[in-house]
């Protein structure tokens, strides 16, 4: 009970710093503070039911994730709107759709380059995925369509807040985008903490990945199609060759 209560101080004191620093007003710098310090705190504190109990109840397990997401999402995509900032990145619908598809489907490239990669350092220094990253995988069609669920809603929610909200917010201190994106996406990784060392340095390189090309296009949207498509993908198709079920020769 000590730690939830030292890490929720320190994101006190942090969204205090950031007020005083003159990076937002109360609000934003408090929500700013949590998603960098208590939440991935929490994360790497989590822990999990048995890998057999967490397959029983994977649709479950997919919905509240997903709403949990939603709402992080519209809580951030909120203090955004205080903030201001960047409005090229301020995540409006799209007038078109055809110019995004290109950049998504580069970055989509970008983030199983990084994916195999860690595969085959995994494969090399003995690596191993958690009993979680296993379990969570669906393995129905009922599971399937609820997981698809789950990827739209981590697709947007995640790009709000880590390539969207927190280095916009972050930006007067580090002077661009892709500095401020640094500790962002060690932020990131550290929230997947339930997919191990491997993992968290896996989903931090990836975040970096879709900062490119957030920075590169100056609309957050080819990220949210590519983060989102990445997660169906390895969730739906490529799950086993990266996770250990294809056999490397």
């Amino acid at each position: 009970m000590k730690k939830p209560a030292v890490w929720t101080g320190a994101a006190v004191v942090l969204a205090a710093i950031f007020v005083f620093a003159g990076l937002g007003g109360l609000l934003t710098a408090l929500v700013a503070a949590v998603w960098l310090t208590l939440i991935p705190a929490l994360s790497t504190g989590r822990e999990f039911p048995p890998a057999a109990q967490i397959r029983d109840a994977r649709v479950a397990l997919y919905l509240s994730s997903a709403v949990v997401l939603m709402a992080a999402g519209g809580v951030t995509f909120l203090a955004w709107r205080w903030l201001g900032g960047v409005e090229s990145l301020q995540p409006g619908w799209p007038s078109a759709w055809a110019p995004l598809v290109g950049p998504a489907v580069l970055l989509m490239g970008g983030g199983l380059a990084v994916a195999y990669l860690f595969r085959g350092l995994s494969v090399l220094r003995g690596w191993r995925e958690t009993e979680v990253v296993h379990a969570i995988m669906p393995a129905t069609g009922s599971e399937r369509s609820v997981f698809a669920l789950l990827t739209a809603a981590a697709g947007w929610s995640e790009e709000i807040v880590f390539r969207g909200f927190l280095p916009v917010f972050l930006m007067p201190w580090f002077g661009s985008y892709l500095l401020a994106s640094l500790p962002v996406n060690a932020a990131f990784g550290i929230v997947h903490g339930y997919q191990g060392p491997l993992g968290m340095a896996r989903a931090g390189v990836m975040g970096l990945v879709l900062a490119l090309g957030v920075a590169w296009t100056g609309s957050l949207w080819p990220s949210i199609l590519a983060h989102t498509a990445l997660n169906l993908l390895i969730g739906l198709v490529l799950h086993r060759s990266l996770l250990g079920g294809f056999k490397w020769t």
